[in-house]
């Protein structure tokens, strides 16, 4: 059908587009507009959705391309669903990935231990880590005692080992969602023979991991936010290397090392530059708890004017963003 190309855009993982994003997609955003005569999308201040007639249209259009994708429907947070698609098309254009796999992951959710303020940092006295004194950590740690290689020599446990192991402590769990997970698959057919892990729910085995934050402008008051999303993102950490992948965290399949970034993302380079004046200064005990790991922050501002494609996004990140802490 005419305008079928950009109607196959609205699907589940990109229910909703603006002009400007249609644009970096490589169509046109004045076909906009035709769609919405037609009544296949719907239009609120500014923010495109497929109506019911267009859902109906998207199908009929994928089903003559072959093509085994299903329409979007209306987001519970269209900011955060427009945030997920300006980044992928972004981070897609400016880097190649000749030789490997590009995988960007939507609702990629942790179940964690829920700690908030106090639970997860202290400033009495300097600042200290309390996350990994708590006392659901401890027993964490005595139930999951085995990490690193060693742990290869164990049966990985199951798929639900994390939610039973919450019932037993008879507490809640707290959720660490990512807003975008991006997963690098370098040389991906050299991974092919190794069987996943049962409770790798988001094929985190033998791949490159950046866990990408909406970020609020670094300030003083923001600066709990920020600390709070790294102390709950090594909690993350803690329970993949002690339940969902032992042994596979930090090493892959091939004993390569294995990365793993949390990457605060702003609109502007300056935000990005405050970022890093506003955590960096606490060096190495910013990550020190849960090494190896690093901190990155990145504009959208550097990535739209970018004018080159690197060939990965190891190349992409370190020239483009400003790293707030490495792993020495």
């Amino acid at each position: 059908m005419e305008y079928g190309r950009l109607l196959l855009l609205f699907d589940q993982e990109n229910p909703c587009w603006t002009g400007s994003l249609i644009r970096l997609a490589g169509e046109d955003p004045d076909s906009l507009q035709p769609l919405r005569e037609k009544g296949l999308l719907e239009e609120r201040e500014g923010v495109f959705f497929l109506a019911e007639k267009g859902k109906d249209a998207f199908l009929k259009e994928a089903d003559e391309c072959f093509l085994p994708v299903l329409p979007g429907t209306v987001p519970e947070d269209p900011d955060k669903s427009l945030f997920q698609t300006r980044l992928r098309l972004l981070l897609d254009r400016k880097h190649l990935q000749r030789w490997g796999l590009k995988e960007y992951v939507r609702g990629a959710r942790f179940l964690i231990p829920d700690l908030e303020g106090d639970s997860l940092f202290s400033w009495n006295g300097g600042f200290e880590w309390k996350w990994p004194c708590s006392p659901a950590v401890e027993r964490m740690r005595r139930d999951w005692p085995v990490t690193g290689l060693a742990a290869r020599k164990v049966t990985p446990p199951p798929a639900d080992a994390v939610s039973r192991w919450f019932e037993g402590l008879g507490e809640a769990p707290g959720i660490f969602e990512a807003d975008l997970l991006y997963l690098s698959r370098y040389d991906f057919q050299a991974y092919t023979s190794f069987a996943p892990l049962p409770g790798d729910t988001w094929g985190l085995l033998n791949a490159d991991r950046f866990f990408c934050m909406k970020a609020p402008v670094p300030k003083k008051e923001t600066l709990t936010w920020f600390l709070g999303t790294t102390g709950r993102f090594q909690l993350v950490l803690e329970v993949l290397r002690r339940i969902i992948l032992p042994g596979y965290v930090d090493l892959d399949s091939h004993d390569q090392d294995g990365i793993t970034w949390l990457v605060f993302l702003f609109e502007t380079d300056r935000e990005a530059e405050m970022c890093r004046d506003l955590l960096s200064p606490m060096g190495l005990d910013l990550i020190r708890p849960a090494m190896p790991m690093d901190v990155w922050a990145l504009s959208f501002e550097s990535l739209e004017t970018f004018s080159e494609k690197a060939e990965t996004i190891h190349d992409l990140i370190p020239v483009i963003g400003k790293a707030i802490m490495r792993t020495p």
